[in-house]
């Protein structure tokens, strides 16, 4: 005998992953949207390479959250793999490095890291702005005038507005995904719901750099009230 509430019940789950799904194109998608804009083959109107950069991992990071349940550089890194590798499979193959280096570098250097190689050779990063697909992710050898040292140096091309846009796909594969995933949709929806989680006050006295200042300073303006 099949159940009468059955199809209630799956029409209930399918509009909450349809909600889910337009939540990460509200909170995730169409902010970035907003803060970078780029027309067709033109060069984007507001941001430097650096913001950029700064803008596209950090939401990246927000989206292996969303994606994994958990804050953790692999979940930010499986997104990678995973959505952006969808739009093309070389981010499947070299998305740690690009986010290591990328990511880790800009957030706490403001520069990208360069990487020596177990052969002793420098491999930094060339960013772009051709939108020729054809040369994104491949490398190229510094001319032998523009080495600052006797190291033979590589470059992997970056196309920045290449980056940004395979970011706006990825995001709707994700989106996509999410509306037909009831378990992804689920893992979605607890992250988002939780991650302004309160940390405890007792928690932050375990960082070398949270100190009783700063707590006392929080609790004398409080006392002012």
């Amino acid at each position: 005998m099949t159940n009468p509430n059955s199809g209630e019940e799956e029409r209930v789950k399918a509009m909450y992953r349809i909600g889910n799904a337009e939540r990460v194109i509200e909170y995730v998608k169409e902010p970035l949207q907003n803060v970078i804009h780029y027309e067709g083959e033109r060069a984007f109107l507001v941001a430097s390479d650096d913001l950029l950069m700064l803008l596209v991992f950090t939401n990246i990071n927000l989206l292996g959250y969303l994606y994994k349940g958990g804050e953790k550089s692999k979940y930010a890194v499986e997104f990678i793999r995973e959505y952006l590798g969808r739009i093309d499979p070389r981010y499947a193959e070299v998305g740690g490095l690009l986010y290591d280096a990328l990511r880790h570098g800009m957030i706490h250097l403001a520069t990208p890291k360069r990487i020596e190689l177990q052969d002793g050779s420098i491999l930094d990063f060339l960013f772009t702005r051709t939108g020729k697909r054809e040369i994104y992710l491949t490398i190229v050898k510094v001319p032998e005038k523009q080495l600052t040292s006797k190291t033979i140096g590589y470059r992997l091309i970056m196309d920045l507005p290449m980056l940004y846009n395979d970011l706006l796909s990825a995001i709707d594969k994700y989106t996509e995904d999410i509306r037909e995933y009831q378990e992804l949709s689920d893992v979605f929806n607890v992250a988002f719901e939780t991650r302004r989680e309160p940390e405890k006050e007792k928690k932050l006295y375990d960082k070398s750099y949270v100190q009783d200042s700063d707590f006392a300073f929080i609790r004398e303006q409080m006392s002012k009230l």
